[in-house]
């Protein structure tokens, strides 16, 4: 019993010993623990500094932000800004005081230790797949909130929003506007979070189970992965019916849709899904068993005169005639809106009373149509009339050209362009594909001005699904619309004689293997299905001798892409001797050498292809205009010496199909480019940069490289490493200038210390980048400075500056003692003033910047909105001079990270906003609440202009409280 009270004496002496040691190292050993903190937090803010450039790397790929990631950020950030410098003493300030100390040391081991677990967790992947969006991209310009209209808004909220029904429908004619209330209807339910998600898909006559599916998993983030065909309605159905409240609107049904094929639940078991249907049909809402039928008529006859008005630009002080007879052509469009707005839109402008005349008596004729319904008489009349009075070719070519795409298809100029080219809609003498593109803009705007096209918020163009049919039976038996996989169907089209336009889908054996009529085709667009090796058989080339556009693709499951299904050509293609353009996608294409043979091609596209190399016969044809790679597999070969001896060559669109023998590239002399091994980065058909090059490697020669950023509008350079200090007179000579360049990005140029060198220029510096709207450099380690003062004056047409992690910045733009004058000199008012229509400036993690930008004139940044600064801990100022600034635009200032921040000036001063001013001290400032922060997680104060509801400004500090309350 002794000896174990003996030995537990022992073990509970040893514990409070070694308990006491512990403690007392707080005291006696707090500069070993303060050192070991600042230590680890070196460390952390070099893993947040990693971690941010993933955020980075993930926001330009569209990417999210895993919470995981995010709330480790946070964390790090809390840690990082702790304040290690404070030493209290006592006895007068002559010791340490040990009470605080043991205090300090206790706090900073713990915060240690929690630096070094985070600094254990391991993040492979932040990137989260932004969900698609849903309705809410969807535009309100076609909505007129007519007094009908209003009440049938508010019954269909009523409806929705009732949890017995669980699909409605909204059942009317063609060209009511169903389609416009549903999508409007559903954004306002998505705004008022009454659904989380509302989808909306557009089903037509013959639906695309696969294309509705794929329409759906979008917005809600699912992912197919490789889950089989079988599998994907029960996929979708667990999806749809997890509890959250989803809206899907499926738009323009025709028949019966069968739910358990889709993977819509049913009325039985949805859950928080709900289903609105749209049709023309009402014995699809009979078939579909709807809990709610919603009857869309036509507009009363004052509606259908105002917005007759509206479209037409009439008023009450218009011609009395022209107002008569205004009235009796509104009456002829029979109330429609569709109709309606088509008609008066080609009237639009007419001053002769004789046009309005004719227009009548053009739409009071009756007319016949073969195969077309009543219901589809008067729409047909009234749009055939609108397609009638373009009395323009293109327009009327362009408009036909539009209605081979899918319906509600969003096309872009580009492909307009290229197709109008490729049919001969310009002639064949049109100059160049920039006079050609230039004439397919103006006919694209004649048809929206028509109303026969609708604009997107993407500034995309895509056609009302009535529009579509009308257009298709304006082209009468021309076109033709076929699944080869359908008997009846393909039966059909080989009993017609006087095919021109043929789109068709299926299995492309059965296309090839098909006995149509193809003398007079000229234009054939297939999403084909393909299993194995196809070869394309000479016959069928030989069928078909006018066509001008050949446009095939593999249709593929959602986002999945390989190289795995063969196309084979023939040997020969010569019997295409009419072909201008000519375009694969999704294909192994192998030997395409075939391809030299066609004299008369201009345009040729491969988008995900494979081939063997890209082949030198195509270095002889004289006619051949314009080249695009887009994700293709260049196996052999430098196709860069073949493309620098295409004579007649005016564009290249060479897009992430670099291969290994990319060594070395030389260009021909081109009107317009791309050039993109940026994976980040994605071109996009309606960007209206016309040269840009995006690249990660140094492919190009010198000389090449200075060629193209003599003329590029986009530079994006990522991971140069040909030692350039400067981009001139490194690259480029001063004297030329970048004066095209609009856009540019570096990312990782660590030799690269500032953008215009002028040090060594004697004479005046001549302007350069008079052109630059955008700017972004992002982890350029050597980056001191950005501009001199005397480049920044010339910047008159930037708008955005972003500059992410650049450690060594000093300055943005520099400025030599010299060169500061007072705001009230003289001397300022002949300058220009700074950055004029700058509206962005987004700097994050630049520890040596002090401030941001020099201020001279009260006229300095006019259109500035929004400027956002992180973690720049040496930061004290926003601008580097006391200036009596305005900034009217001003909607928001955001700091974060920011240490040594002092204020907006570096002495007293006052902001002049739409009426009050804001200033010191910041006591009296009004606080204000920022919905771009987590007020559980950080701390902030922020204030606003007096007087202004437009402005706020969020700082976050240290000595604020967690839960401090702000409110605007």
């Amino acid at each position: 019993m002794e000896c174990f009270m003996t030995e537990l004496g022992k073990t509970l002496t040893e514990k409070v010993l070694n308990k006491a040691i512990e403690k007392s190292r707080n005291i006696f050993c707090f500069t070993c623990i303060l050192k070991e903190f600042n230590e680890e937090k070196d460390k952390m803010e070099a893993g947040r500094a990693t971690m941010r450039e993933k955020f980075q790397v993930a926001a330009n790929k569209g990417k999210g932000i895993k919470t995981n990631a995010r709330l480790w950020e946070e964390q790090a950030n809390k840690l990082i800004q702790e304040n290690t410098k404070t030493n209290q003493r006592c006895f007068l300030g002559f010791c340490p005081d040990c009470i605080w100390r043991y205090k300090r040391g206790e706090d900073l081991s713990t915060k240690t230790k929690e630096i070094r677990k985070l600094m254990e967790e391991k993040f492979e992947n932040v990137e989260l797949d932004r969900h698609l969006p849903g309705v809410k991209r969807y535009s309100s310009q076609y909505y007129i909130s007519f007094e009908s209209r209003k009440l049938k808004y508010e019954e269909l909220l009523d409806a929705l929003r009732d949890d017995s029904n669980y699909i409605t429908r909204l059942q009317g004619m063609g060209g009511t506007g169903k389609t416009t209330l549903a999508k409007e209807v559903g954004k306002q339910l998505k705004t008022s979070k009454q659904f989380n998600h509302v989808i909306d898909t557009t089903v037509s006559f013959t639906p695309d189970i696969k294309k509705i599916q794929d329409d759906i998993v979008g917005p809600l983030g699912l992912k197919w992965e490789d889950i089989s065909e079988s599998d994907r309605p029960k996929k979708l159905w667990s999806r749809l019916t997890n509890g959250e409240k989803i809206l899907l609107i499926l738009d323009n049904v025709w028949g019966n849709l069968n739910f358990d094929d889709i993977g819509i639940p049913k009325s039985d078991n949805h859950k928080g899904c709900k289903v609105l249907v749209t049709t023309r049909n009402l014995m699809v809402c009979n078939q579909m068993v709807c809990e709610k039928t919603i009857q869309l008529d036509l507009l009363n006859e004052e509606e259908a005169w105002s917005m007759f008005k509206l479209h037409a630009n009439l008023t009450d002080n218009s011609s009395q005639s022209i107002l008569k007879k205004g009235r009796k052509i509104a009456t002829e469009c029979k109330r429609l809106p569709v109709a309606i707005a088509t008609v008066a839109s080609s009237l639009k402008g007419q001053k002769r009373r004789e046009e309005w005349d004719i227009s009548l008596k053009t739409l009071q004729k009756p007319v016949s149509v073969g195969g077309i319904g009543d219901d589809l008489v008067d729409i047909y009349k009234c749009l055939k009339f609108s397609y009638d009075f373009l009395k323009d070719k293109n327009a009327e070519g362009l408009f036909l050209l539009c209605s081979t795409f899918p319906e509600y298809a969003e096309i872009s100029t580009e492909v307009l362009t290229r197709l109008g080219i490729g049919v001969g809609l310009f002639g064949d003498d049109y100059g160049s594909y920039k006079d050609a593109r230039t004439q397919a803009a103006a006919s694209k705007n004649k048809l929206l001005d028509s109303c026969l096209l609708l604009e997107t918020e993407e500034g995309y163009v895509k056609m009302h699904d009535l529009v579509r049919e009308v257009a298709q039976l304006i082209a009468n038996n021309e076109m033709n619309i076929v699944n080869f996989s359908n008997k009846n169907q393909k039966s059909q089209v080989e009993r017609d004689k006087n095919i021109k336009y043929l789109i068709c889908e299926g299995n492309l054996r059965d296309l090839f293997a098909s006995k149509f009529d193809g003398s007079k085709l000229e234009f054939l667009i297939g999403n084909m299905h393909i299993k194995d090796i196809v070869h394309i058989p000479i016959s069928f080339f030989e069928n078909i001798p006018r066509l001008r556009v050949l446009n095939l693709s593999r249709h593929t499951p959602y986002q999945y892409h390989d190289y795995h299904h063969r196309l084979s050509l023939p040997q020969s293609i010569k019997p295409l001797s009419n072909i201008r353009s000519l375009s694969f996608e999704k294909f192994d294409l192998g030997d395409i050498s075939a391809i030299g043979g066609l004299q008369g091609l201009e345009t040729l596209e491969l988008t995900h292809c494979a081939i063997d190399e890209l082949p030198r016969e195509i270095e002889k044809l004289e006619n051949f205009r314009l080249l695009e790679l887009k994700k293709c597999k260049i196996r052999n070969n430098n196709p860069f010496e073949v493309i620098q001896r295409c004579p007649s060559l005016e564009e290249l669109y060479f897009l992430n199909s670099f291969n290994d023998s990319c060594k070395e590239i030389t260009l021909p002399t081109l009107q317009r480019y791309r050039l993109n091994d940026v994976t980040v980065y994605h071109y996009k058909m309606k960007d209206t940069i016309s040269r840009g090059v995006s690249l990660t490697w140094d492919y190009f020669s010198e000389a090449t490289f200075k060629y193209v950023m003599e003329t590029t509008e986009l530079l994006h350079l990522e991971g140069t490493d040909k030692g350039w200090r400067n981009l001139m007179p490194g690259i480029v000579s001063i004297d030329n200038g970048m004066n095209d360049l609009i856009k540019l990005y570096l990312d990782n140029c660590d030799q690269v210390q500032c953008l215009v060198d002028t040090k060594h220029i004697n004479s005046q510096v001549p302007s350069v980048f008079s052109n630059l709207k955008n700017v972004t450099l992002r982890s350029c380690s050597m980056l001191v400075s950005v501009f001199d003062l005397s480049t920044s004056r010339g910047l008159l047409l930037l708008e955005e500056l972003i500059i992410f992690n650049c450690e060594k910045l000093e300055s943005i733009i520099t400025i030599e003692c010299e060169e500061i004058v007072d705001g009230d000199n003289d001397n300022n008012k002949i300058c220009n003033s700074m950055f004029p229509n700058l509206k962005v400036v987004i700097i994050d993690w630049c520890h040596q910047l002090q401030f941001v930008l020099p201020c001279y004139s009260a006229r300095d940044f006019l259109l500035l909105e929004k400027i956002t600064i992180y973690g720049c801990h040496k930061l004290k100022y926003i601008f580097g001079q006391h200036q009596d600034v305005q900034l009217p635009s001003l909607k928001e200032l955001k700091l974060d990270d920011v240490p040594n921040f002092i204020y907006i000036f570096p002495e007293p001063s006052s902001i002049k906003g739409s009426s009050d001013s804001i200033s010191k001290p910041q006591s009296e400032l009004e606080p204000v609440k920022s919905n771009t922060f987590s007020w559980s997680q950080i701390c902030c104060y922020g204030y606003k202009l007096k007087g202004s509801t437009s402005t706020k400004i969020v700082l976050v500090s240290e000595d604020q409280p967690k839960d401090c309350s702000i409110t605007l």
